[in-house]
C-alpha cells in the first residue's frame, strides 16, 4: 500500500508540475524508485491515477453528505454540500485542478469519469434536489436530475475559470456568491 501511495502522490506532483500530457509512466516509476511491472501492479494506467483522485473526492462528498444530514432544510444542506466541494477543490490547488481538467478533455480520454452521473456528487446533488421538492422548497417544474446537471455545470464553470485565470480570485467566495444566486431561484414561490 505504502508504494501505490508513493506512486499516487509522485504522480499527482508531477501532473501538477509538468501538466499531465508531459508525464510518462517511466518518469513517475524513476522518480519512486519501482519499475514499470511495479506500477502496473497497482495501476492500469496514468488515467487510473486521475480516477483514483476522482474517487477520493467522491468520498469526501459521502462525508460531507452524512454530516449534513441532520440539517432541516434541504436548501441549507444544498448551500454547505456545494460549499464543502468547492472547498475541496480549492484545497487540491490550482495546479491539480487545472490537471484534472486537463486529463478529462485530452485527446485520448475515451469516456469522462468527471461527467459520470453515478458519482457521488451527482447523487447527493440530486438526493438534495429532490428532498426541497418534496418539501416543497425547491420549485419542482424541472427534474431534479435535471437541476443537478445544471447546478453542478455552473460550478464547472467557475472552477474552469478559476483555472483560466490561475487562481487569480477566491475561488470558495465566488462559489458561494453563485450558490447563493441559484439557490434563491431554485426556490419554490
Amino acid at each position: 500500500m505504502r508504494t501505490r501511495q508513493e506512486i499516487f502522490d509522485t504522480a499527482i506532483a508531477l501532473f501538477a508540475k509538468k501538466g499531465y500530457e508531459k508525464v510518462t509512466i517511466e518518469e513517475i516509476c524513476s522518480k519512486v524508485g519501482v519499475t514499470k511491472g511495479a506500477f502496473y501492479n497497482h495501476f492500469k494506467s496514468k488515467d487510473q491515477i486521475i480516477i483514483e483522485e476522482f474517487m477520493r473526492m467522491d468520498e469526501h462528498y459521502k462525508e460531507v453528505a452524512q454530516d449534513i444530514s441532520s440539517l432541516e432544510s434541504s436548501m441549507e444542506k444544498l448551500r454547505v454540500f456545494n460549499h464543502e466541494a468547492i472547498k475541496l477543490m480549492s484545497d487540491l490547488g490550482v495546479s491539480l485542478m487545472k490537471v484534472v481538467y486537463y486529463s478529462q478533455i485530452a485527446p485520448n480520454m475515451r469516456k469522462s469519469y468527471l461527467a459520470n452521473s453515478r458519482r457521488f456528487l451527482y447523487q447527493i446533488t440530486n438526493e438534495l434536489i429532490k428532498e426541497g421538492q418534496d418539501k416543497g422548497e425547491i420549485a419542482d417544474d424541472l427534474d431534479s436530475e435535471e437541476l443537478s446537471v445544471m447546478l453542478i455545470n455552473c460550478f464547472r464553470g467557475q472552477i474552469y475559470y478559476w483555472c483560466l485565470t490561475n487562481g487569480a480570485f477566491d475561488l470558495v467566495s465566488t462559489c458561494d456568491e453563485l450558490s447563493e444566486l441559484i439557490i434563491a431561484s431554485l426556490a419554490s414561490s
